[in-house]
């Protein structure tokens, strides 16, 4: 990977995010990676609520609707639809319903699915050698570079080992139904990094899509659909293609520059963490996670603004 590559950056979120969203936009208007372009799909009804992004600076916004296929689209609305009435419980059972019988098929199209189809179409669709996601709840300091997704021995592919004996739970089905789909052969450590940033190669990744498509003679997305429900992992397919059937240099390299903050449920301690990790140049990327789905009952808003305030003292405005 030569210096000039071009690359973007790809973020899917919804209205669960929009306070995270606002926090990691403006942490990435004020890092060294502000002159990327940068891709927002949002799910078409939660437009509204991400208008105010529009016309920033190299941001191009986007909806579900004009990037998946209508007919994905429309059962993705009604999946949500379903979901939303029958609540966080049922839709896990009529998950687990899907896996054993087949049956519903809605848990298949819900928005944790279809987010994992946009960031494959638009990374794929779009000209570029390179995409890199980023969830809303990343937030980019004043130290993040483009070498850190960059090579001159190969294409780069984030990576966290353990090994296989070791995994269980959602983990370790990711693993198989990416090693199934792809004809993979079982690997020993095995790659368990499943978080953001990640890479795309462009060429790869569409090279990719395609070996799906003839495989299962069906369109690339039908055959990620089809998986049972929550079993999809659209990181876990692209890393066992590249252990698998991709002949191509690949740089597994270890995110030793990013940090991640799994419990939110002290504000005060949150805040400190990120205003300590700020002045730290070992680290580029901080993730709050966002417990969106409800699991938690933590409030962002209890730490969110004050975090907007120290990146705004503590981020100086960067060029890229």
């Amino acid at each position: 990977m030569n210096s000039d590559q071009r690359s973007i950056l790809i973020t899917p979120t919804w209205a669960g995010d929009v306070d995270h969203f606002r926090l990691m936009r403006r942490s990435l208007e004020l890092s060294p990676l502000s002159g990327l372009p940068h891709h927002v799909v949002v799910q078409a009804e939660d437009l509204y609520l991400f208008e105010e992004f529009r016309g920033c600076p190299g941001l191009h916004l986007h909806t579900t609707a004009e990037v998946l296929p209508d007919a994905v689209e429309r059962k993705r609305v009604r999946a949500r639809t379903i979901s939303t009435q029958c609540g966080r419980n049922m839709t896990r059972i009529a998950g687990s319903l899907s896996r054993v019988l087949g049956w519903p098929k809605w848990p298949s199209y819900t928005g944790w699915h279809t987010q994992q189809l946009c960031k494959l179409q638009l990374a794929s669709a779009i000209d570029c050698d390179q995409a890199i996601v980023l969830d809303s709840d990343v937030l980019l300091t004043n130290h993040a570079k483009m070498d850190d997704f960059r090579s001159s021995e190969g294409v780069v592919c984030l990576s966290t080992w353990e090994q296989r004996a070791a995994l269980k739970g959602k983990v370790l089905k990711w693993i198989n139904q990416a090693e199934s789909l792809v004809a993979a052969p079982p690997v020993n450590p095995v790659n368990t990094y499943f978080d953001t940033p990640f890479v795309f190669d462009h060429a790869l990744l569409k090279e990719m899509l395609a070996y799906l498509s003839a495989t299962y003679n069906k369109t690339w997305w039908q055959v990620l659909l089809d998986c049972p429900p929550r079993r999809l992992s659209e990181f876990g397919i692209y890393k066992a293609f590249l252990s698998g059937p991709a002949k191509a240099p690949v740089v597994w390299r270890q995110p030793e520059f990013s940090r991640y903050i799994f419990d939110s449920s002290d504000p005060d301690r949150v805040v400190q963490t990120v205003e300590n990790m700020l002045t730290d140049t070992s680290i580029h990327y901080v993730t709050i996670h966002s417990h969106s789905s409800g699991r938690e009952a933590w409030d962002p808003q209890a730490f969110l603004e004050r975090l907007m305030r120290i990146v705004e003292e503590h981020v100086e405005p960067c060029g890229q």
